[in-house]
């Protein structure tokens, strides 16, 4: 059976907030390969949100999304002693979780396009306040914008996920993807192209940097 390595709220004991963040993934992962277990949970706890959402978004499925994020810590738990330290630690387990789900789409012979899970919670907007008229607005976007990025194949909207949900780098999304940086940039950049064509009637509500 396999070891359920996601963490519902766990807390490490005897540790606050500001201790646990002032921690660096590196710093735990020595702990980890010296035996502390709790290590381990902490990288879970820092992570599993952000690998688990972007597992959603690549194959279009929370459930499926839930499963990948399992089998990308699992692949991590057995193999960290591979962790060099070359790019960050994120980086690598990024590109983990890249992999986990390309396996997923080759399984079931997914089309080049994906649909995301749903129309409404999949991409946040900022918040603009409690004006009603606003928030129907911001959500009639978020409605397009998630219809748009449906439209993207794969790699494109990797790319921009990457970019613009969690702030990557382009040598780090090259290097979460397996491509150069220069393809990362060109994905991007079609993406972000495309998505603008489609968001063309919402002028300046949505802006892409």
């Amino acid at each position: 059976m396999k070891t359920n390595v996601l963490m519902k709220n766990e807390r490490i004991p005897d540790e606050t907030d500001s201790v646990r963040d002032s921690i660096t993934d590196e710093m735990l992962i020595e702990k980890f390969r010296a035996g502390d277990g709790h290590a381990f949970t902490m990288l879970v706890n820092r992570y599993q949100v952000r690998v688990t959402h972007m597992a959603s978004m690549l194959v279009g499925d929370d459930h499926h999304g839930m499963d990948i994020a399992q089998d990308a810590f699992v692949k991590v738990y057995e193999n960290i002693g591979q962790f060099r330290g070359e790019a960050g630690f994120y980086t690598w387990l990024y590109r983990i979780v890249y992999n986990c789900a390309m396996t997923h789409i080759r399984k079931r012979r997914i089309s080049s396009w994906l649909p995301l899970g749903g129309d409404e919670d999949e991409f946040d907007l900022p918040s603009h306040g409690p004006d009603p008229e606003k928030c129907a607005e911001d959500a009639e976007i978020r409605r397009a914008v998630n219809r748009a990025l449906k439209k993207l194949p794969v790699r494109q909207r990797t790319a921009f996920s990457l970019k613009q949900l969690d702030g990557l780098k382009f040598r780090e999304i090259a290097d979460v993807m397996g491509i150069t940086e220069g393809a990362a940039k060109a994905s991007y950049f079609h993406a972000v192209r495309k998505l603008q064509d489609h968001l063309k009637d919402y002028g300046e509500a949505y802006g892409l940097r």
